[in-house]
């Protein structure tokens, strides 16, 4: 199953691709929960609404732990642990680049697991 969620072309302060980020990544996170749908028994998890990310501290802060929170849910089917993705200042340039890299790091395991790479 091809992806349409490419990893590291996301710069700093770009919005636009920011929003195209967005959205290939939810449905990225969309793919694994399909596939583990489709296991027999099937495994239903929860969607987090992780498509938009407001300008807000709060709905930053409410992005991220979304993020973590789905992350933390399809962790234990692909048998991968990660850090907590919700402890970021997502604003910070560096913390923000740091981020992008684990959490990559995270989705090549996942794409790799659930076969949606």
């Amino acid at each position: 199953m091809a992806t349409e969620f490419i990893l590291n072309t996301l710069e700093f302060g770009d919005a636009a691709g920011w929003g195209t980020w967005l959205v290939g990544h939810f449905r990225q996170h969309l793919r694994y929960n399909a596939v583990l749908a489709g296991r027999t028994p099937t495994v239903q998890i929860a969607t987090f609404n992780i498509l938009q990310m407001g300008a807000s501290a709060i709905e930053k802060r409410f992005w991220l732990d979304a993020h973590q929170s789905w992350h933390a849910l399809l962790r234990p089917f692909a048998n991968v642990t990660g850090i907590d993705l919700a402890s970021v200042d997502i604003d910070d340039r560096n913390q923000f680049y740091g981020w992008i890299d684990l959490h990559n790091q995270e989705h090549r395991v996942l794409d790799q697991a659930f076969g949606v790479g």
